[in-house]
């Protein structure tokens, strides 16, 4: 229980990251100020699906069972963070919402796999450089939000805050998501394939 409350807050987190972006009207700001999700997340060892489900699958003893309950944790820690947020406050997480329901599958997918490479990047350098750890964070964050690619995540913040601030449900968000979260898996599990043998495990 204490595992999935872990994933719990790691998603609020990312909701938190996700309403820093949406509280300032230019891109680049609201990127950086993204980043303090993940940061957060990592300084307090808290579980992030993306950045660990390459090495959980791939990796021995490998800890694939661990997944399921830590991306269920991370998406409803970041729902439940919408919902907060979407009845207390009024933002352009609807406009946010209508503009990813334009995507094709394939897009979201492909964004998503890119976003899963920055992602699992930024959680490597955390776990392997010595010093100035919180540099490849902040680059991957800002890097995957400028570039417009998927965080399965922070969708599902960005998606509880316009439900429960419209009261309107898209099912469109539903085939959104799981072209997203194919995508966050795919994308670390290839780049993961990458590393020389000494260094996967993360």
């Amino acid at each position: 229980m204490r595992k999935f409350y872990s994933a719990v807050m790691a998603g609020v987190l990312t909701g938190l990251g996700g309403a820093s972006f949406l509280g300032t009207e230019i891109r680049e700001v609201g990127s950086f100020l993204f980043s303090i999700g993940m940061f957060a997340s990592l300084a307090m060892g808290l579980p992030l699906f993306i950045g660990r489900c390459a090495p959980a699958l791939l990796d021995k003893p490998r800890k694939h069972d661990t997944l399921p309950l830590m991306l269920l944790g991370n998406l409803v820690g970041a729902v439940l963070c919408g919902l907060v947020y979407g009845l207390a406050l009024t933002s352009r997480a609807p406009q946010l919402q209508d503009a990813r329901m334009t995507q094709s599958f394939f897009s979201t997918l492909a964004r998503g796999m890119f976003c899963g490479m920055l992602i699992y990047a930024g959680a490597y350098s955390w776990n392997h450089m010595q010093t100035s750890k919180p540099v490849g964070t902040l680059l991957a964050v800002t890097a995957f939000i400028v570039s417009s690619f998927e965080n399965s995540i922070a969708d599902a913040f960005y998606f509880s805050a316009a439900y429960f601030q419209t009261g309107q449900f898209v099912p469109g968000v539903l085939p959104f998501m799981l072209a997203a979260i194919l995508g966050n898996t795919l994308g670390p599990v290839l780049l993961h394939l990458a590393l020389p043998k000494q260094d996967t495990a993360t």
